[in-house]
C-alpha cells in the first residue's frame, strides 16, 4: 500500500473512535444495535480503511450512513448502506489500475485486488440486508453475516496473508503463498456451500480459511521473532498470531454442525467468541501491526541512504 493509500495515525485513531462512541451509545441504550450490527460497524469505521486505504472522510461518511440505516426500518435503511459499497467500488477500480493489466498481475498485487473485490461483497450484502432482500434464497442472520465475513475472513484476513510475502524468504515462501491461496479462495467456496445447502463446499471451505489463517498466524509469529527492538509491534504479532487458532476449530464444527449432528455453538454465541477474537484480535492487531511496518520501513531506508 502506498504512502497516499494509507491512512495516518490520527485518521485511524478518528475512526476507531467514532465507532467506539456509536458503541457506547449502543451500551447505555440509546440506540439499539446487536453484537453483529456493531462488528459490521466496526469493520467500516476500522478494519477494511486498514486493510484497502483509501481517505479516511470516505470510509467516516461510510461508516455514518451505516449507521443511520442499522437505526431506520428495514427498506429505506437500504439507501444508507450504499455509500458504504460506493466507497469499496472507487476503493477495487483505483486498485485494478495500480495492479495493471491482469496478465502481468504477480501474486501480492493480485491479491490487493481481490481484498478489495471481497470489501465490495461485503458492501452489496450489507445493502441487501439493509433492503430486506433475500438474495438466492438466503436469509437472516446469514445475509448480514455474509458481510461481516467477507469484511474479516475475506478482505482483512487475505490482506494480513498477502502482507506475509513481503517478509517471508527461503523455506518459508511457499507457506506464504499457501497463505495467500487459500485465504482467497475459502470465501467463495463457503458461499457454494450456503447457496447449495452442500457439506463439502461449506465444511470445505471453513477447513480452507482455517487453514490458511494458521499459516498467515505462524509467519506473524515467526516474524514477531525478528522485530524483538520493536515492543509494540511484535506484541501485536503475537497477539494476531496467537488468537486466531481455537476461534477457527469453532468455525469449522459450526459448519460440520450444519450438516451433521454435533454440538455446536449458537450464532450469538459464535459471534462472541469466533467473531470477536478474529476482529479485534486476529484482524485488528494484525493490520495495526501493517500499518505501523511501514514508518519503521521509511526509517530504515532513509538511515541508510544517510
Amino acid at each position: 500500500m502506498s504512502r497516499e493509500e494509507a491512512l495516518g495515525s490520527r485518521e485511524v485513531v478518528a475512526l476507531a473512535g467514532a465507532w467506539m462512541l456509536a458503541v457506547a451509545a449502543a451500551g447505555v441504550g440509546t440506540i439499539s444495535l446487536s453484537l453483529v450490527d456493531q462488528v459490521v460497524l466496526f469493520a467500516v469505521a476500522v478494519v477494511l480503511p486498514l486493510a484497502v486505504g483509501g481517505r479516511a472522510w470516505w470510509w467516516a461518511a461510510a461508516t455514518g450512513a451505516a449507521l443511520i440505516g442499522f437505526l431506520v426500518p428495514v427498506g429505506p435503511a437500504g439507501l444508507f448502506a450504499c455509500p458504504f459499497l460506493v466507497v469499496t467500488l472507487a476503493r477495487l477500480r483505483q486498485r485494478l489500475r495500480a495492479a495493471g493489466p491482469p496478465t502481468a498481475w504477480r501474486l501480492a498485487p493480485g491479491a490487493e485486488v481481490l481484498a478489495a473485490a471481497y470489501a465490495s461483497v461485503a458492501a452489496a450484502f450489507l445493502v441487501q440486508s439493509r433492503l430486506g432482500l433475500a438474495p438466492l434464497d438466503l436469509h437472516e442472520p446469514i445475509i448480514e453475516l455474509t458481510a461481516v465475513h467477507y469484511s474479516f475472513a475475506g478482505t482483512a484476513a487475505l490482506a494480513l496473508a498477502a502482507h506475509t510475502l513481503g517478509f517471508a524468504v527461503g523455506g518459508w515462501r511457499p507457506v506464504a503463498v499457501g497463505a495467500v491461496v487459500l485465504t482467497a479462495a475459502a470465501p467463495p467456496v463457503v458461499a457454494a456451500g450456503f447457496v447449495t445447502e452442500g457439506a463439502i463446499p461449506q465444511v470445505g471451505g471453513a477447513v480452507l480459511m482455517t487453514l490458511g489463517v494458521w499459516l498467515t498466524a505462524t509467519l506473524q509469529l515467526r516474524h514477531a521473532l525478528a522485530l524483538r527492538r520493536h515492543a509494540i509491534r511484535t506484541g501485536l504479532l503475537v497477539v494476531s498470531g496467537l488468537a486466531v487458532w481455537a476461534p477457527m476449530v469453532l468455525a469449522v464444527a459450526w459448519a460440520a454442525g450444519q450438516h451433521w449432528d454435533i454440538p455446536v455453538l449458537s450464532i450469538p454465541d459464535m459471534a462472541r467468541t469466533h467473531g470477536v477474537a478474529n476482529a479485534f484480535a486476529f484482524c485488528l492487531c494484525g493490520l495495526l501491526a501493517r500499518r505501523l511496518e511501514a514508518p519503521a520501513a521509511r526509517g530504515a531506508a532513509a538511515r541508510v541512504a544517510a
